[in-house]
């Protein structure tokens, strides 16, 4: 594709970002809608408007929208995208996955404490609101994870874990993350800023700090890494370690425990431990990344 707005400020990136997404939620609406009214459709299961609804969102919503407004301000939408093989892919997929390992005890202390988190008195409508919101997001994603089959289980990791990964990065941090850092000349401020807006746009306040802490690991990875996939792997095994985790043990004692676990001393201090050792985590690969980077320079012009 021909690029149309080669010299388009960020600014004007972000707003066309922002309307083809509003653009793409009614496209996918509709042609939910109408898939739906096709003969067989109604007699499918109640998961099936919402699988198809979310898989629609995914392509018109999210990563075509990223694609399209990159596509027309780069003549080279994959290079800028940073979607190719830069030659490190097994060492960067191994710091992504353990990554995920060592800040994930952090991640759930985040969980427990936000979930339990009250409003002041006089701001009771808004927590019922948030609660009635929290708690129809939950009872749509129990709906899903619900099913005991293997084509289940193959709809969500395809659906809920892989396409929303590809497609939230394609967007969050793809475009909107380089868009933010071509504004404001800051990698920092540009993660978090999008890791505020990926954790509002879900609309739910009682997961809202850590998906703010998922978004902004999702984007120093994207910005260490200079790799796409690595967020996008990074997302997909946190969303594929809640399906598999369900389906295997959703019913088991301990499983069902996890959900109410006292926020006690030692819990605290395991989601510190691992808080530090996920910023340890990063900076030595910075370090290491800095070190090996003027090699790697010198041999890929040779």
């Amino acid at each position: 594709m021909r690029p149309i707005f080669t010299s388009a400020p960020p600014g004007f990136k972000i707003t066309y970002l922002f309307l083809l997404l509003f653009v793409g939620v009614i496209a996918a609406g509709i042609l939910t809608r109408l898939l739906m009214m096709m003969p067989g459709m109604g007699d499918a299961g109640e998961t099936m408007p919402i699988y198809l609804s979310s898989a629609l969102q995914s392509v018109f919503a999210i990563a075509l929208p990223a694609y399209l407004v990159v596509a027309f301000t780069d003549a080279r939408p994959a290079r800028y995208l940073k979607t190719g093989n830069n030659g490190k892919m097994v060492r960067e997929i191994a710091f992504a996955l353990l990554a995920f390992c060592v800040s994930y005890p952090f991640a759930s202390y985040l969980s427990r404490w936000n979930s339990g988190m009250e409003l002041p008195e006089w701001m009771s409508g808004v927590e019922q609101t948030m609660r009635s919101m929290e708690d129809a997001a939950m009872e749509t994603t129990g709906l899903l994870l619900s099913g005991r089959t293997i084509g289940a289980l193959l709809l969500n990791l395809v659906i809920v874990a892989a396409m929303a990964a590809i497609s939230e990065e394609l967007f969050f941090r793809g475009a909107l993350q380089q868009f933010l850092m071509e504004k404001f000349r800051n990698g920092h401020a540009a993660i978090w800023l999008t890791a505020l807006l990926f954790s509002m746009v879900h609309f739910q306040f009682y997961g809202f700090l850590p998906r703010l802490f998922l978004g902004a690991m999702l984007g120093y990875l994207f910005l260490y890494t200079r790799n796409l996939w690595m967020p996008i792997i990074f997302h997909f095994v946190n969303n594929a370690t809640v399906i598999l985790l369900n389906f295997f043990w959703g019913d088991s004692e301990w499983f069902v425990r996890l959900d109410e676990l006292p926020l006690t001393l030692p819990y605290l201090a395991a989601a510190i431990a691992s808080a530090l050792v996920t910023f340890l985590l990063f900076s030595i690969y910075v370090k290491r990344d800095r070190k090996t980077a003027p090699m790697a320079e010198v041999i890929s012009t040779r």
